[in-house]
């Protein structure tokens, strides 16, 4: 599988192409009751010090508030989630130019 990630937020110029192979076709449902067929692809994940494979399913979220969902399977026996924090590790700022 070939395709392009835009790997900041609100920054549509910079673009990563990443070329994967497929592990799975899955029928995903959204958050409003909408299923869509998605491509599964596994890839690393570093959270702080911690570095490990997830499961990916792509979708177009150009449109969406937050270009990546982490899900609770890939968080679960890793990392404890308190819903009233935020930013517990830092907050990440790009800069134009640098690459991802």
């Amino acid at each position: 599988m070939r395709f392009g990630v835009h790997p900041y937020q609100r920054d549509r110029q910079t673009q990563v192409i990443c070329e994967v192979p497929v592990v799975d076709e899955r029928w995903v449902t959204d958050s409003g009751g909408h299923r869509e067929k998605r491509y599964v692809v596994m890839a690393d994940v570093q959270m702080g010090d911690a570095r490990f494979p997830v499961e990916l399913t792509l979708t177009n979220r150009d449109s969406m508030l937050f270009r990546m969902l982490l899900g609770r399977t890939a968080l679960k026996k890793r990392f404890v989630v308190n819903p009233a924090r935020s930013y517990r590790l830092g907050s990440h700022t790009h800069k134009k130019g640098h690459e991802p």
